[in-house]
């Protein structure tokens, strides 16, 4: 008779085969779960690494991204889109889209406009100012800044009415903030804004101080006209058919076709019917040539004679056709001219002072598609976000000079 732990062995698997096999089978699970969990790792790894890339590259380095620099300031992305959006809140947020040439032009304008006042001029423009502005004896304490805001956010009284400083006191304090709230601005940066203006007012006056009281004068008549109109104003074609204007100034009393083209006129300076009066010379430099003659590049241009109107000339965007009455007379300078002469000290100045930084290499400015399609893309998103119901605050008092 065999014995059991032999029978074991012939009839099938003994305790300790079984063990052993328990073992494998263990050792066999745990190896896949391990490759699992290395597969796991790898994959969260590669995830993990993928959204650090993302925020890198997306989020963390382009406001960073350095956009311009004047001596030892530097702006960089960041600056750019939060300088934009004062001209989104200018405009209530209403989604009116800032296009790259615009962003472009708050960073650096190449066709400044000094009558447009301080948002005429790009950051890198202002930032010139700033720092030339100890050479002109001009400087601003922090309790200037102070004043200017009190006095813009500062309701007036009406007739009557009496009001005591500590209601005055609390009223400013709601409006401003209430204004900072609403446009999305800190503090710190409204305050960078006002003290431009103080800079930028100021730098006018003095470096506007030498223009002269007496100068050579003009009696023009002019009819200008845009080189890409506004969809607003109708068919485009009327503006940009300048064979048709010049045949219709020709057989046409030149006031009458001038007053149709008026609502393009600059009212400061301009009659609906075209006359502009006595000009001085130097108020318009881009025109000089064609009024007084003169060289443009390789060719002489010959000034206009009494009654004579000219072909259409360029400047700033606009078409010119100018017609002399009287002249040339040494005359005062107006009033109006003379702050229009300040205008231009201001602009030559600062056109001057940019291309002295740029071959010196002490001022940059990077023309990168890239920086302005991502500043771009920020205003868009701001511009589309919902606002609420909140309605806007009192606007503040005028922050002009």
């Amino acid at each position: 008779m065999a014995s059991p732990q032999r029978r074991g062995r012939r009839g099938g698997p003994s305790e300790a085969d079984d063990r052993r096999i328990r073992r494998v089978r263990q050792q066999s699970t745990l190896s896949k779960n391990r490759l699992a969990l290395a597969f796991l790792s790898i994959g969260l790894l590669v995830i993990a690494g993928v959204a650090v890339a993302y925020w890198y590259t997306q989020l963390y380095r382009p406001p960073r991204v350095e956009a311009a620099v004047v001596n030892d300031v530097q702006f960089n992305q960041g600056d750019l889109v939060k300088r934009v959006r004062m001209i989104q809140a200018s405009q209530g947020y209403t989604g009116a889209f800032v296009d790259l040439t615009s962003i472009l032009r708050v960073l650096y304008n190449p066709d400044i406009e000094i009558t447009s006042g301080p948002f005429g001029l790009g950051w890198v423009q202002m930032e010139l100012l700033k720092q030339s502005a100890p050479e002109f004896g001009v400087s601003f304490t922090e309790n200037d800044i102070d004043e200017t805001i009190r006095a813009i956010f500062t309701p007036d009284p009406t007739p009557g009415e009496i009001v005591t400083e500590d209601q005055q006191e609390r009223e400013y304090k709601e409006r401003y903030a209430s204004y900072l709230n609403f446009n999305r601005i800190s503090d710190a940066d409204f305050r960078r804004l006002i003290e431009e203006r103080l800079y930028f007012y100021e730098m006018r006056e003095a470096i506007g101080a030498g223009v002269p009281t007496e100068a050579e004068h003009l009696e023009v008549y002019w009819l200008r006209t845009p080189v890409r109109p506004d969809p607003a104003m109708g068919d485009p074609a009327k503006y940009q058919d300048l064979q048709l204007i010049a045949e219709r100034l020709e057989e046409e009393e030149f006031e009458a076709v001038a007053y149709e083209y008026s609502m393009v006129f600059d009212q400061r300076y301009t009659e609906p019917n075209g006359y502009v009066g006595w000009i001085p010379r130097g108020t318009y430099p881009n025109l000089e040539p064609r009024l007084y003659g003169g060289e443009v590049g390789n060719r002489q241009i010959e000034p206009l004679e009494i009654g004579e109107i000219s072909d259409p000339w360029e400047s700033s965007g606009f078409m010119y056709f100018m017609k002399v009455v009287d002249g040339p007379d040494v005359r005062q300078v107006e009033a109006k001219w003379t702050e229009r002469l300040k205008d231009i000290a201001l602009q030559t100045w600062l056109e001057d002072k940019f291309e002295e930084g740029t071959s010196e290499e002490w001022v940059r400015v990077k023309y990168d598609s890239r920086i302005y399609a991502w500043a771009a893309e920020q205003l868009r998103q701001t511009a589309e976000q919902k606002r609420g119901q909140t309605p806007a605050p009192q606007q503040p008092n005028s922050i002009g000079p």
